[in-house]
């Protein structure tokens, strides 16, 4: 398997010169977004995922019918697992950002898939977290949001994963649509951070990849969805419930407006808005029970 990294440092400073010798002005001065601010008030707020077990029945089949178990590292690292469910996903179909499966569970998908069917980020998503519990990897999906979410008629939103990673001690981002897991210096980085990282000139921050992509553009396009960051506290993929119902926990930088209307027309029902990040970003303990069911 071909893997390579991607160092953003390198091609904003090749950017960078190049604008000065063409106009003599900064490029990044006015194209990096701008840094989030984050709370340290906890509110009296936490909560814990719930997601499957890995021997649930269903996990079980989805694990089997798609040879899941071929997908943990040679090396018995997290990490290296994670790497390989993120490129196993992004190879199965080709990104239809209009076409939605029948059902939203990982065995519909992958199966519809079999049979020429290409879907949206959000299957991607889902695969990848659920590979991910099947293999016994804590997983979710994870919404991003853009700052305009409530008044923008399409395109408001864009669904990646995330992933604990023992070795680091951390949830790790994973966008299997285009095949990148952000980095810095080597460390994987979650959402939050990776925008943070975007916003710094200079920052030594790398993309992860096995695919032919193109850095600059994807770097573009992602920060506007990386301002409002949303999860659902029942992570499990069987059985399905009705996604009215499940609470949600959304991510809003300290002093924005708390959306609760999706592209003008869906309302953001069951949400719980905090901006301490030590909240959205629970740490779990190896082994831990409570956040498996």
């Amino acid at each position: 398997m071909m893997e390579k990294l991607v160092t953003f440092k390198n091609i904003k400073y090749a950017l960078f010169l190049l604008m000065i010798c063409l106009n003599g002005c900064s490029f990044f001065s006015s194209s990096l977004p701008t840094p989030l601010q984050w709370s340290t008030n906890r509110d009296n707020i936490s909560f814990s995922h719930v997601m499957n077990n890995q021997n649930d029945s269903e996990m079980v089949l989805f694990r089997t019918e798609n040879s899941i178990d071929e997908l943990r590292s040679k090396d018995n690292d997290n990490y290296g697992t994670l790497k390989n469910i993120v490129k196993w996903t992004h190879d199965q179909w080709l990104h239809n950002g209009k076409q939605e499966p029948t059902s939203s569970d990982p065995l519909t998908i992958l199966r519809e898939v079999s049979e020429g069917q290409n879907f949206r980020c959000v299957e991607y998503a889902i695969i990848v977290a659920a590979s991910a519990q099947c293999l016994g990897l804590p997983a979710r999906v994870l919404s991003l949001r853009r700052k305009d979410v409530e008044t923008a008629k399409y395109n408001a939103g864009h669904v990646v994963a995330e992933v604990w990673i023992d070795e680091f001690e951390k949830w790790v981002m994973a966008d299997a649509q285009v095949d990148v897991i952000p980095e810095m210096d080597g460390i994987p980085l979650n959402a939050v951070e990776f925008q943070a990282n975007i916003t710094k000139f200079g920052s030594n921050l790398q993309l992860h990849t096995s695919s032919n992509i193109r850095p600059r553009k994807y770097i573009n396009w992602i920060s506007s969805y990386l301002y409002y960051f949303q999860v659902v506290v029942d992570q499990r993929f069987f059985p399905l419930s009705s996604k009215q119902a499940k609470e949600k926990i959304m991510l809003v930088p300290k002093g924005a407006k708390r959306p609760t209307i999706f592209q003008r027309d869906y309302p953001i029902e069951n949400c719980i808005y905090v901006s301490n990040l030590e909240i959205f970003y629970p740490p779990i303990i190896a082994n831990e029970d409570k956040m498996v069911e």
